[in-house]
């Protein structure tokens, strides 16, 4: 669905209403995995209705905007074909593959669809903002697919944000898919081996659980500050995705 035209607060909540209610309706039995404790704020950021992603984020604060995904056209040495087409609302739609349904690109829908006052936040914001690439410390991933190839995926990702705010851009090595270490984190109460990279304050975990990829992005967050469990109610991260919506849009 494009809209050619702003939408109405009425009609925007209408949207969101309805795509919250098919996150709910296909949320089982896929579910997600989140951390089992965090003191700060807590929403869901990207899913898709088949049940291949599934991704829950996590900030100390509310973050004033998230920047929208790198697409692979944006990649100087064009690298792999990580890709987000999602139109901003937590669906997919045709150019993306699994990474399509993503909530990043969120702020340049609310400019097209959301009041000037959105438009004019979200773009101060996102002045005010342009050094950071990701406001979220932490991101847990429940994804299809192999799990050194969803790592190499969010390292590329990482990296093209990076580009977008500095005058290098240094592609990732062929020999840097081999983990740095292997470190224990605890899922439902057990200890779990995870591949882990690290590069500065950024580190990478991933594992695999019945045939699915379970992986952390994190920053500034220790490894033993991170245990994680299944999310069965989704229902505060919807909450907190929607909270996020209104201070987007100036309603908050």
């Amino acid at each position: 669905m494009q809209f050619g035209r702003q939408l109405t607060p009425d009609e925007f909540w209408t949207h969101v209403d309805e795509t919250d209610a098919q996150l709910r309706s296909t949320y089982a039995p896929t579910y997600a995995y989140g951390l089992v404790r965090w003191p700060g704020f807590s929403m869901v950021t990207e899913w898709d209705f088949g049940g291949q992603t599934r991704v829950l984020s996590y900030a100390r604060a509310m973050p004033a905007v998230i920047p929208p995904s790198p697409r692979a056209d944006e990649d100087p040495a064009a690298v792999s074909g990580f890709a987000t087409g999602g139109r901003g609302d937590g669906t997919a739609d045709e150019r993306g593959g699994d990474d399509a349904a993503t909530l990043a690109s969120l702020e340049a829908r609310l400019t097209e669809s959301g009041t000037r006052a959105a438009a004019e936040g979200a773009t101060a914001a996102s002045a005010a903002t342009a050094a950071l690439a990701d406001p979220f410390d932490v991101h847990v991933h429940w994804r299809t697919g192999d799990s050194r190839a969803v790592v190499d995926r969010l390292r590329h990702r990482e990296n093209l944000l990076q580009a977008r705010t500095t005058s290098w851009y240094r592609p990732v090595s062929p020999t840097e898919h081999l983990p740095d270490r292997i470190v224990d984190l605890k899922v439902d109460g057990r200890r779990e081996p995870f591949e882990v990279w690290v590069r500065g304050a950024v580190w990478w975990a991933a594992t695999t659980l019945g045939g699915r990829t379970l992986a952390v992005v994190a920053r500034d967050v220790p490894f033993e500050d991170v245990a994680l469990l299944r999310v069965t109610d989704i229902e505060p991260y919807i909450d907190g995705r929607r909270l996020w919506l209104r201070r987007m849009r100036g309603e908050a």
